[in-house]
């Protein structure tokens, strides 16, 4: 692809505030969790720091809902204030969105009246590059239609472009981001990564234009390259180690940087993978201490991908 018909693209990708900014919660969410999302939304806002992004994409679980009644009134107002968004904002869905129950109609209808019935699974076509935005926040509790709809539609959007250079973002990884056993006990749910393994061949075996694919959901920040894909995973805010991922797209690169919120915001009561849930923290062959397993390496936090 010549450079010249390339235009430059950068954008956030935001996930797991479990915001509850409806009243009356009806289970109590992550210590700090609204004052995080509030200051996280807020970059996106005028004047903000992250004002001059072509936009932001929220890769899942940006609300805390655990059943109908809270996630429908959690989603109405979250998107109040996406409204306060002075750059386009695009969804994807996470399991505290739909209580895991994808393919479900009566748990994914507060998802569509917040945000359309076309963002569960579509591709964002910004200049050259393309986003494809996947709904896999049911794993394991996916239906057999739903399953291989979701196959479907993801090989539809895989060639639908060829040669222009894409990123997927999805809540749940693809691939375990650290070593998988270890990351299962740390974890302590079977969602470690993606359950339906098509998934993960479709992009070894028709993604020969993915550069990168962007995940959530285990509140920990890492990276691991699969056949020449990097698979970034971002903490997201609620959850020490409260990190957010910047993307820029040349005509040559994918270049990745994550960043955290300001230390006066962290609360290391919020981490999932050490204490207090646990005694002590994880570590891993690649990850030796438990910072490094919660932040990943240097070079998981901050690296480029030709394109």
């Amino acid at each position: 692809m010549a450079s010249s018909s390339f235009q430059p693209l950068r954008f956030a990708v935001i996930n797991d505030l479990h915001a509850q900014f409806a009243p009356k919660p009806s289970q109590p969410g992550y210590p700090g969790a609204n004052e995080r999302a509030e200051w996280m939304l807020a970059q996106f806002s005028s004047g903000g720091a992250l004002a001059g992004m072509d936009f932001v994409v929220g890769a899942g679980d940006l609300i805390h809902g655990e059943d109908l009644r809270s996630i429908t009134a959690e989603l109405k107002a979250m998107r109040q204030r996406l409204k306060q968004l002075t750059v386009p904002f695009y969804p994807c869905c996470g399991n505290h969105e739909i209580r895991q129950a994808e393919g479900n109609p009566a748990y994914e209808a507060p998802y569509w009246q917040t945000y359309g019935k076309d963002r569960f699974d579509y591709a964002i076509s910004a200049g050259a590059a393309e986003i494809i935005v996947l709904n896999n926040a049911g794993t394991f509790h996916v239906t057999a239609k739903r399953r291989e709809q979701r196959f479907d539609r993801l090989k539809h959007m895989l060639g639908a472009r060829p040669g222009v250079p894409k990123i997927v973002v999805c809540h749940v990884p693809l691939v375990a981001i650290r070593d998988r056993d270890i990351l299962h006990r740390s974890f302590g749910f079977l969602s470690y990564r993606c359950l339906e393994t098509e998934i993960l061949d479709l992009i070894d075996t028709h993604g020969a234009d993915v550069r990168l694919v962007v995940s959530g959901h285990l509140h920990i920040s890492g990276m691991v390259k699969r056949h020449g894909v990097a698979h970034l995973v971002t903490a997201g805010t609620a959850s020490f180690p409260h990190d957010y991922a910047m993307i820029t797209v040349t005509s040559r690169t994918v270049a990745v940087e994550v960043g955290s919120l300001p230390r006066p915001l962290h609360n290391p009561a919020s981490n999932i993978h050490g204490p207090p849930r646990y005694t002590r923290g994880f570590t891993d062959p690649k990850h030796q201490t438990p910072r490094t397993y919660l932040r990943g390496n240097p070079s998981e936090r901050k690296f480029t991908v030709p394109i």
